[in-house]
């Protein structure tokens, strides 16, 4: 399966290298019933540095990596159904899907797409990563959000009134025992740009969860979870803030984070964010995976649970404290951008007492 899906993106390549002439790329389907046929994709590289701290030890850790390598199709069938595909292509890593749906797109009617792709819940998980002003997103989104799943999805829009919801099946595609295990996602924003002002934006979005699944195959280990958030744009000035709660058995996570930024130039802008994020249970947080987690010395007496013993892990704690400081240089807009940040973060109450990281990071981010 691997083998003919490698095969099948080598085809894309080629074909996308023998359609460029000059600036214009043209694809001409077979299908006459395809429209707007592109071949999308983007890479994502990145350096990361961290210096970490904690009881038990301390150590730094770095590497520069390719963080995402993608690409795929995306075209118009019949005038009004729009169909993607797109997969991963990160070295190192199996081969594996990012989305691959069908979505209608009548003009008046609710657009459905049924297919593999994210649920609408979190307005940072929502944003592209080709898009979002910093290199990393936070620990609570990353926490509670879920990624790509396969399911129903609808919305339709009500003046400025949006409405999303939809219906999703576990990561593997199948529902385990025929009743359940089902997540099920509902979402509305309000859009007020016209009151705002011309240039500038207001956007406020509320999102639920809720999942049967125990085991989190469905998308994430929770019963329920709610995202609400605003982004606001007046000028050089963007503002977005979110709030989000997930409850397992009465166990809460809850987070939130607020990040100004500001373009300096036409090019150049400053973004700072700050986060919190807390657990009702005891080691119910997990450091972020890069690079923190990465760190050898901060995992010093790290030991699995016995019927006699709790789990050692001083990776994993109940309250998160992170300040996000960075700069981004836009050569064409979100196309071809370069980023550089530093991030202060604790992670409080575990095994090995806080968890203190200092993480730099420098990335270059292209479409195509």
């Amino acid at each position: 399966m691997q083998k003919a899906m490698a095969a099948s993106l080598a085809a894309l390549v080629a074909m996308s290298m023998t359609a460029a002439h000059g600036q214009e790329q043209t694809i001409r389907p077979a299908n006459r019933n395809i429209k707007d046929l592109q071949i999308r994709g983007r890479v994502q590289t990145q350096f990361g540095y961290t210096d970490v701290d904690n009881d038990v030890g301390s150590d730094d850790y770095s590497t520069f990596e390719v963080r995402r390598a993608r690409i795929g199709l995306r075209g118009t069938l019949f005038q009004n159904v729009r169909a993607q595909v797109e997969a991963n292509l990160v070295p190192g890593e199996d081969l594996s899907m990012r989305s691959a749906f069908l979505q209608l797109r009548e003009q008046d009617i609710p657009h459905i797409k049924v297919g593999y792709d994210k649920p609408w819940f979190g307005f940072e998980e929502n944003t592209s990563s080709a898009e979002i002003l910093t290199v990393e997103r936070t620990l609570i989104g990353n926490t509670l959000a879920p990624g790509p799943v396969t399911g129903l999805g609808v919305e339709h829009s009500l003046g400025i009134l949006g409405l999303r919801g939809g219906i999703y099946t576990d990561r593997d595609n199948r529902n385990a025992d025929g009743t359940s295990d089902y997540l099920f996602n509902v979402s509305a924003e309000v859009t007020l740009d016209e009151m705002v002002g011309e240039g500038n934006a207001l956007r406020i979005r509320a999102d639920y969860l809720n999942s049967d699944d125990p085991g989190g195959n469905a998308g994430g280990t929770f019963d329920d979870a709610y995202s609400l958030s605003v982004h606001a744009k007046a000028g050089s000035f963007d503002f977005r803030a979110e709030y989000m709660l997930g409850d397992k058995d009465g166990n809460e996570i809850s987070g939130w984070y607020i990040m100004p930024s500001l373009y300096l130039t036409e090019k150049l802008q400053a973004v700072v964010r700050l986060e919190m994020t807390e657990s009702d249970r005891a080691g119910g947080l997990n450091s972020q995976s890069r690079y923190v987690r990465r760190a050898p010395g901060a995992s010093l007496g790290a030991v699995e649970a016995t019927d006699d013993t709790p789990a050692v892990n001083p990776f994993r704690g109940d309250d998160y404290q992170a300040i996000y400081v960075g700069l981004n240089y836009y050569f064409a807009n979100h196309s071809n951008k370069l980023m550089a940040g530093v991030e202060l973060s604790t992670m409080k109450n575990t095994s090995g007492g806080d968890l203190d990281a200092t993480t730099a990071f420098t990335a270059w981010r292209m479409l195509f």
